[in-house]
């Protein structure tokens, strides 16, 4: 915890256009990934139907909203262009520039079931990042393949890729797009930053 981090190299991202068009490929691989999860079960005659799990989640979904509770810290830079990053360990070296927060009091397996369960429907999530007075709104969204399992890290993405630090995809900005007079909050060690997750239906 007391080692600086270097950022690991992000694995090559291709940032995706708008609202790409639905494919049977794409919703196959979906089906495929909420069967996986026990939210649907194949039928013969070729169709997928909710498990009892699946359609109680689906009739009871409701809004989510969760906080993050981290610090500032003087080497962000929040210069990536194609994440964000909240962390956490304690210090971060300058090549970090995807960290935009530290000493976080929770990474995504900490998150709560209900917001992982949620997420893992694809929903739309609307991300707000508060420090100092300043606030900045990110909306991405989550997917079937979520694995929200890492110890340490949280990522947003604006591209699809996915491994077990990935809170959220198809993100609206990433670290170099946010509001740089927030930033100037981030880098400060005392300021307290507050990140909330909120689910939206629409």
């Amino acid at each position: 915890m007391g080692e600086e981090i270097e950022r690991e190299q992000e694995p090559e991202e291709v940032i995706p256009q708008p609202m790409p068009e639905i494919t049977p490929d794409m919703i196959q691989t979906t089906l495929k990934a909420l069967e996986a999860e026990g939210m649907v079960e194949y039928m013969s005659g070729g169709i997928y139907i909710p498990t009892e799990s699946g359609w109680t989640l689906l009739m009871t979904g409701k809004q989510e909203k969760e906080e993050i509770i981290a610090h500032g810290h003087p080497n962000i830079t929040a210069t990536h262009m194609t994440t964000f990053e909240i962390t956490k360990s304690e210090s971060l070296g300058k090549e970090a520039d995807c960290i935009i927060a530290v000493k976080a009091n929770k990474a995504c397996k900490d998150l709560s079931k209900d917001m992982r369960d949620t997420l893992k429907m694809a929903k739309k999530i609307e991300i707000t990042i508060e420090a100092g007075g300043i606030n900045d709104k990110i909306v991405a969204f989550g997917s079937p393949a979520l694995k929200l399992t890492h110890p340490e890290e949280i990522v947003i993405r604006k591209s699809d890729f996915i491994d077990n630090r990935t809170l959220a995809i198809l993100a609206n900005k990433a670290a170099f797009e946010l509001k740089r007079e927030l930033v100037e909050e981030l880098k400060k060690p005392e300021t307290k930053v507050k990140i909330t997750l909120e689910i939206k239906s629409k």
